[in-house]
């Protein structure tokens, strides 16, 4: 499941769907000169007067190895009826991997400025420098398709109070450093249907992963104690389809559950369910990049300002 957002951009502004995405830093949409861009909204001559390009070419890879290539431009970009002139982001000329076949215009970033390939401003950040918002923060709810309801939201600047529980909130400091930060928390214990697997480790907070994915190591310890959950030959694990594994992940003292349905994914054609918990031989044991999957059961906050995350009970 892909979360996305509308934003508008050029002359007479059009609209683009983008995916949220805070494990990258970069917006960018695809190039109207994309032979890979399919029936995708393009950005380019073709569709703004006032687009202007750079010198140069930039390119990033994201952590499925997809990857694009593309050109610097500048153009009016319009988000949440706030409009910035003249913003600089990234267009997508070449396209690679699953991005080739993905759906969406293109992808907002919401990571660090310093990190970002472009080296323009996130939306974010040129939100605050506009003055339309005060503080860096943005503020997550990601709805779940099985309550029928389309009740996710972004909130720029600060936190919606209203659907979370403030007193059942936790603040952890961001572990990652570097010219490539990244959205990095210590994480207590991993437990599976009451068992203690991982006993102490590292998470990755990425809104534009599905699964939760970790070392195979600790994917088979995971999964050993569900009952019914078998191997599949690609390496990935799948549970029979009224299965109710319970997951549950302790971040900054606080246990946060995961409700089953986002654990147990599709059905297979061999009447099983996929796993949404998936091994990933880039992850180092007690590493798990924390996805859609666990994300959905949590009110998520990001401050860039103060480099750190805040995990809450959702109302």
């Amino acid at each position: 499941m892909a979360y996305t957002a509308s934003v508008k951009v050029g002359t007479v502004p059009t609209a683009y769907t983008v995916l949220v995405d805070c494990g990258s830093s970069e917006f960018w949409l695809v190039s109207d000169t994309c032979k890979q861009r399919g029936r995708r909204v393009p950005f380019g001559r073709s569709t703004s007067q006032t687009v202007q390009f750079w010198e140069g070419s930039w390119g990033t890879a994201y952590e499925d190895d997809s990857s694009l290539t593309g050109l610097f431009v500048l153009d009016d970009v319009t988000v949440g009826g706030r409009t910035l002139p003249g913003l600089p982001f990234g267009s997508a000329v070449t396209l690679t991997g699953t991005l080739a076949a993905d759906p969406y215009d293109g992808i907002m970033g919401f990571g660090f400025a310093d990190s970002s390939r472009t080296g323009a401003p996130t939306i974010l950040d040129a939100l605050v420098d506009a003055g339309f918002i005060s503080n860096h923060i943005t503020g997550w709810k990601l709805s779940r398709n099985a309550d029928g309801r389309n009740d996710g939201e972004i909130t720029f600047g600060g936190e919606n109070d209203a659907i979370f529980f403030k007193d059942r909130q936790v603040f952890v400091q961001n572990l990652s450093g570097g010219r490539f930060k990244t959205w990095k928390v210590s994480i207590d214990g991993i437990s599976m249907d009451g068992s203690q697997i991982i006993s102490a480790g590292v998470g990755i907070v990425d809104t534009g992963c599905t699964e939760v994915l970790m070392h195979p190591f600790d994917a088979f310890a995971i999964h050993n104690v569900v009952p019914g959950a078998v191997l599949l030959r690609d390496s990935t694990y799948a549970f029979p389809c009224d299965a109710q594994p319970m997951l549950s992940i302790t971040i900054g003292g606080s246990q946060f559950d995961v409700d089953p349905r986002d654990v147990v994914g599709y059905t297979l054609p061999n009447g099983f369910c996929r796993s949404n918990i998936f091994p990933d031989e880039m992850r180092q044991q007690g590493e798990v990049l924390l996805g859609v999957a666990f994300l959905k059961n949590v009110y998520l906050t990001l401050d860039v300002t103060r480099d750190r995350i805040g995990f809450a009970e959702l109302r």
